[in-house]
């Protein structure tokens, strides 16, 4: 039976990267039979108990190093994991955790990443160090390979997909039961709204005004799903403070697959959140993003779509206009977005299959 660690942004509380660890999860499962999984997370209980498999901290390096040495396989992924944006440490802990497992002879799948923003070019040397290593390396999308191209990674580079079109969402009564747990009613048309904080937060205010408007116009509900707990929960909080009007929110912690059905439950998503996005894809409805990172409009031009906005240079009018135009055609936007979700789909199963070839084709069945 084959042993793979999984090292990602895991044991968080955001149901954006514990999507990709359930996906990743049950993809290998499936191509690989009897498979024993071992995840690095910040909360190992937790993820023990959400994704029913074994999980140690990712900070306890002789735990770690343990188990890199009964391991067959160590998979780096997916998520943004190889960006300076967020922090100094980032970068430097997770090639940390490839370099051990090169050192102890593990190979290792760079899987699915969104690479980027990499700003300093000590990290964009130690990326090219480092993954110039690794024996597989699949990447999301078309900008993240060519910023490993331009940062001197050689070898075989796959485009894939994001690991979590894979997913499936948990059954509709429970999804029934989690709304009317809420007491949520969405029998008139829904907008789904998915936030996160960013700097001052001061984007709220002029989105604020702009879903009022488009809700007054069209006589839609808003329901507000929060997808980093408590992050996201505290900062739609503050969104709806700003509006005068009733908007509904998500306020428990679910899982992956619940709030993916959630959000299949609405008739347009509005996201800043990349996998609030994902999801609304996999629900093949339609979806409106506003970007902060480079990784939303990767995501959006994979689905021929573009931001309706830039979360630091949002503009009242601009945006209200884009919102009001995109719901007037959202069975157009609709119709892109089906065309493309079963090309992600499949491409996302691509990276187990790859996976499979470092073992020469042969599962653990």
């Amino acid at each position: 039976m084959k042993r793979i660690i999984l090292s990602g942004y895991y044991g968080f509380n955001n149901a954006g990267d514990e999507a990709i660890l359930a996906a990743l999860i049950v993809g290998l499962q499936e191509v690989f039979g009897q498979v024993e999984i071992i995840v690095l997370s910040a909360n190992p209980s937790w993820t023990r108990k959400v994704h029913g498999v074994k999980a140690i901290s990712r900070t306890n390096l002789v735990e770690v190093v343990a188990q890199l040495k009964k391991t067959d396989l160590l998979i780096s992924g997916g998520g943004s994991l190889l960006q300076d944006v967020t922090g100094r440490k980032t970068i430097p802990y997770y090639l940390s955790i490839i370099i051990l497992a090169k050192a102890l002879k593990v190979p290792v799948f760079f899987c699915a990443q969104g690479v980027g923003p990499i700003n300093a070019v000590i990290n964009q040397k130690l990326v090219k160090s480092v993954l110039n290593r690794v024996d597989l390396i699949t990447v999301r999308d078309q900008k993240s390979k060519e910023l490993l191209r331009q940062i001197g990674v050689e070898g075989l580079i796959y485009v894939t997909a994001d690991p979590v079109f894979m997913l499936q969402p948990t059954k509709e009564k429970r999804i029934k039961a989690i709304l009317a747990e809420e007491g949520i009613d969405l029998a008139q048309q829904t907008v789904g709204i998915s936030i996160r904080p960013w700097g001052d937060n001061s984007y709220l205010k002029r989105l604020a005004v702009v879903l009022e408007q488009f809700r007054e116009e069209f006589a839609i509900q808003l329901l507000l799903i929060p997808l980093h707990y408590p992050a996201d929960l505290e900062v739609s909080h503050k969104l709806r403070s700003l509006m005068e009007g009733e908007v509904a929110i998500v306020t428990g912690n679910y899982s992956p697959q619940e709030v993916l059905g959630l959000v299949g439950q609405v008739d347009l998503l509005l996201g800043v959140r990349l996998h609030s996005l994902i999801f609304a894809a996999l629900n093949q409805m339609p979806l409106l993003g506003i970007s902060y990172d480079p990784k939303i409009d990767s995501f959006l031009a994979s689905l021929d779509l573009s931001p309706i906005g830039w979360i630091d240079n949002l503009e009242v009018e601009q945006l209200s206009q884009e919102i009001i135009g995109k719901w007037a055609n959202k069975g157009r936007v609709r119709s892109k977005i089906n065309k493309k979700v079963d090309q992600l789909a499949g491409l996302a199963r691509y990276n187990l299959e790859l996976a499979l070839m470092l073992f020469g084709g042969q599962d653990g069945k």
